[in-house]
Order: structure tokens, then sequence, then C-alpha cells
């Protein structure tokens, strides 16, 4: 099990991709109780193995390259740069790098999960689950969410399951979230998107997060966030499946904040 902080984290994940090259390897970030997650690159034509969890779904952001999708024994799955994939529980899964360049792909998998349970791909192809909305399917896309959606101020739960809730919030320049806090869980966010600050007090510095850095808030941190510069944000919002923001202090259902 990976660390779980009780400070914050700004993580910068093009300077870990430029440090450790064209791949492959590994490299573990951080735990916030309930998931394990990393970074994994692959060179082109490499192939993960088929395997699958019983227990929960796993799911990915494409954070570099092309990578090609066999979820279940549906059809493949092409995603790219940006794009967010889920695996349910039960259904193997596969990835491959395609195109010329690396891939790297943030996991966000089950603490204590592991690739025991394997199977092989069916001859006989399924067709996709008759579903075009979220939560939940097997590949989202920020063109295809705007295009469903529209222009910004909009949030969508891309994730809702036992474990988890994941949100893609989409923000126009000077578009403030107002400030809060999470009693009972950490929150994080990767950056798909777009420039935005991150105000935790003023004991604290304002952090400065762009697209591709994550940014780990831990419970009970009282955090405001605004959308900067001249584009808009896409910021992907990791929370527990209940997802309980508090924000007044003094709340009689909630600690107050700590500094």
């Amino acid at each position: 099990m990976a660390e779980v902080s009780t400070e914050p984290l700004h993580i910068k994940t093009s300077e870990i991709i430029a440090e450790k090259g064209e791949g492959p390897w590994y490299e573990p970030l951080f735990s916030d109780g309930r998931n394990n997650t990393g970074l994994i690159c692959d060179l082109p034509g490499t192939a993960s193995d088929h395997h699958w969890h019983p227990d929960f779904d796993e799911f990915w952001v494409v954070m570099k390259g092309n990578i090609d999708f066999n979820i279940g024994d549906y059809p493949t799955i092409h995603a790219s740069k940006g794009d967010i994939m889920s695996a349910p529980a039960g259904k193997r899964h596969q990835m491959m790098t395609v195109g010329d360049e690396s891939s790297v792909r943030l996991h966000i998998s089950k603490i204590g999960s592991n690739h025991d349970n394997k199977n092989d791909r069916s001859s006989t192809i399924e067709p996709f689950p008759d579903q075009t909305e979220p939560p939940n399917m097997l590949h989202n896309t920020l063109p295809g969410l705007i295009e469903q959606m529209g222009e910004p101020q909009w949030v969508s739960s891309v994730i809702q399951n036992p474990l988890n809730t994941a949100n893609l919030i989409y923000s126009a320049p000077g578009t403030p979230h107002n400030a809060h806090w999470h009693p009972d869980f950490d929150e994080w966010w990767t950056i798909l998107q777009g420039e935005l600050t991150w105000d935790l007090g003023e004991k604290r510095p304002i952090y400065n997060v762009k697209q591709g850095d994550i940014m780990f808030v831990p419970r009970g941190l009282k955090h405001y966030i605004l959308t900067h510069g001249d584009e808009n944000s896409f910021r992907f919002a990791i929370t527990d499946s209940e997802g309980l923001h508090v924000y007044q202090e003094g709340d009689e259902d909630a600690p107050p904040p700590r500094e």
C-alpha cells in the first residue's frame, strides 16, 4: 500500500515522465485510504496481461500517447490523452500501447488488489452496453462530454460505485469553487485542461496547478479552487462514494476544518 499523506501533495506528472524517460516503468504515487494510484509507462506494442478484479471497478486516465483497451469481450476501444477509461468488476481487461510513442496512464485501483484472476479474450465479440451517458461508461472523452453537456459551468459524475465517486468538472476562467472541506476522506484531482489555484488557508502557500498535474488535499483541510488564465479548465475529482462537502464553519454535523 502506498503512503497516505496527511499533508497536501502537488504532483507534476510531466516532470516524472521527463525524468524517467520512454519506459517501460512504474511510478507509485499515493493512497487515499481506498485506492492506490500510480503511473504506468509502456513502449509501443507493449500489452498488459489479461486479468480481472472481482470486487471493484478499475479506472484510468490516459496521460500520454494512445492505448487500445480490450475490456470484457467488447470491441477494442482506442483511447488518447485526456480520456477516462473504466473496467467494471468482473470484466477482463488488457491494455496495449499503439502508435509511435510510449504511453502513460494513471491507474486507480483498490488497495490490496492484484492480477491473480486471469482469463483470455473470447473469440466472440459482444456489443457494447446500451449506455450513452455517464456514470460508469467504459470510455469518456472530453470532446464527447462537451458535446453532450455544453459549455461551462458543469459537473458530470463519470464514475459511481461503492468505493468512489469521480466527477469531471468543467469551469470557465474566473469561476470559483466555494471553500469547503471533507471530514471523512481525502480528495484529489487530475488536471486535464487549463490552470487552477488551490488556496488552503493563510498558513499555507497557494498551489498553482496546470494540465497534467495532480493535486491531493487530505481530509479536514479547507480548500478554495479557482480557474485562471484564458482557457476553460477540466479537473477530474476523486472522492469517496458519499462525497460529503462541508461549506460552513460551525456545521454541527461535521468537525471544523484543520489548519
